[in-house]
């Protein structure tokens, strides 16, 4: 009886895992709390907020200090912003042309949108 509720925490949870991988599910993830970067991930594929925030969070330190910004995209009027850097962490970097221009992390089937006060990227 002892083994049977060891087990039934990982047997939810492996019930559970497939649906948040499934589809690419468009909720937003706040990755601090309490909030205070603004940071968020969303549009999750085969990849979990609890492996895509920490990486968006370091990217998100990395970016904020002295001189990173342009290392990481410049601004090209009328087009927007271009890419400087094309991977971070092991996670190629891509700006979507999907409407807004949504910023992503992707690596081999993995990907997910990173949001928050620098995201999507301001050209303005």
């Amino acid at each position: 009886m002892r083994s049977l509720l060891i087990l039934a925490p990982v047997c939810g949870a492996l019930v559970l895992a497939p649906s948040a991988y499934a589809g690419g599910a468009t909720k937003s993830v706040e990755c601090q709390h309490p909030l205070i970067t603004g940071v968020e991930v969303w549009h999750l594929v085969h990849v979990s907020a609890a492996t895509a925030c920490p990486v968006a969070m370091k990217l998100y330190n990395w970016e904020n200090k002295p001189g990173n910004m342009r290392k990481l995209f410049i601004c090209k009027h009328p087009t927007g912003p271009v890419l400087v850097m094309h991977s971070f962490d092991g996670w190629e970097l891509s700006i979507t042309q999907s409407g807004r221009g949504n910023f992503q992390m992707a690596r081999r089937q993995s990907s997910f949108y990173v949001g928050g006060t620098d995201f999507p990227v301001p050209c303005n």
